[in-house]
């Protein structure tokens, strides 16, 4: 009975939210009555097609700013940190972003002039390697000794993701 009763509030109050918008786009009444109840009845909220179409342009957007992260590190792999151990033996490190840790999450802003902020969070890891010469480390396998986790947050103004 409480199901029942929450999902007739549920119908009701998305429909007193949803008309308003409904009636200025043009649709009939029957379409309208229509697709509040194929959303209520799924339990799914209306979907904002602007936050939408601006999380898929931070997506790609993001994308792009890790390919710049990775071939900009310090320590990449093509320029990784070799150092000689008081033993002889040499020690190999660089750093790499985790491409399967990216997570990307875009909301709205109360702010006029920056409509959406958009969240990049990964995970950058620390490959290491030991090794009796410094040629060797061309075709050494690597183990991740660090993983540093990091987000950064952007501003959407005047058009760009920044």
């Amino acid at each position: 009975m409480k199901k029942l009763a929450g999902l007739i509030c549920f119908t009701v109050c998305a429909s007193i939210m949803l008309l308003p918008a409904m009636a200025q786009s043009g649709t009939s009444a029957r379409e309208n009555y229509a697709a509040l109840n194929s959303s209520a009845e799924r339990g799914v909220a209306p979907v904002d097609k602007e936050l939408s179409k601006k999380h898929d342009d931070f997506e790609s957007f993001a994308k792009w700013k890790i390919k710049q992260f990775n071939s900009n590190y310090r320590f990449s792999r093509s320029r990784m940190q070799v150092t000689k151990q008081a033993d002889g033996s040499y020690r190999a490190r660089y750093h790499e972003i985790d491409n399967s840790s990216l997570s990307f999450t875009v909301r709205r802003s109360q702010s006029k002039s920056t409509p959406f902020v958009g969240v990049l969070s990964y995970r950058e890891q620390v490959y290491e390697s030991i090794a009796r010469t410094p040629e060797l480390f061309q075709d050494a396998p690597f183990d991740v000794v660090e993983i540093i986790p990091n987000r950064h947050i952007f501003s959407y103004r005047k058009g760009k993701w920044n």
